[in-house]
């Protein structure tokens, strides 16, 4: 077993700028850090980005503040564990949250699409069993035609075109039991 100094060395050689002493006391704590990570993480896969994460908090916080206000290192080191693996644990529900929220309306849109796909297909099923002349009038009004463009296009006047439109309207609208006040 290998043996390490003791905390108060280590901080006091952080403290006076010997930053290879952070790598030493990460070693030191490695297997309470494993530890608690796994206990807390339950994720062996992410185990280790989470303890990469834990040590670079570590350094970060040596280089930003020193060691002066940690008295126990194991407690210290204890609390920047868990502090990081609840930090993981809240990104993975959100991360979950936000896949869920994801595939509902992705699920909805399809249904969405699905539902309007068929509308249409019931739609030009009532206007296939119209007479020629009103599908003629609707696949022209479809594609954004005004009346008096289809009109001048059949041959016919623009008042029959109305006439056909109502006609197509009144038809799709008995289908779909659509009552007019």
């Amino acid at each position: 077993m290998q043996s390490f100094p003791l905390d108060s060395t280590l901080l006091k050689q952080i403290q006076n700028g010997n930053f290879d002493a952070v790598d030493v006391l990460v070693l030191k704590y490695t297997p309470l850090l494993r530890s608690i990570i796994r206990n807390e993480v339950n994720n062996v896969d992410a185990a280790d980005d989470v303890y990469g994460d834990i040590c670079l908090a570590i350094v970060r916080r040596f280089r930003r503040k020193g060691t002066a206000d940690i008295n126990a290192v194991d407690k210290w080191i204890k609390q920047v564990v868990r502090s990081k693996c609840q930090e993981y644990l809240r990104h993975e529900k959100k991360h979950r949250d936000i896949t869920a929220v994801a595939q509902e309306q992705h699920a909805a849109a399809l249904k969405q699409e699905l539902c309007r796909e068929l509308r249409r297909n019931e739609v030009s099923e009532v206007i296939d069993e119209m007479s020629p002349i009103c599908r003629y009038v609707a696949e022209l009004w479809l594609e954004g035609w005004t009346s008096a463009e289809i009109g001048e296009q059949l041959g016919i006047p623009e008042g029959t075109v109305k006439t056909r439109k109502r006609t197509i309207v009144n038809r799709l609208r008995e289908h779909f039991n659509i009552h007019t006040a």
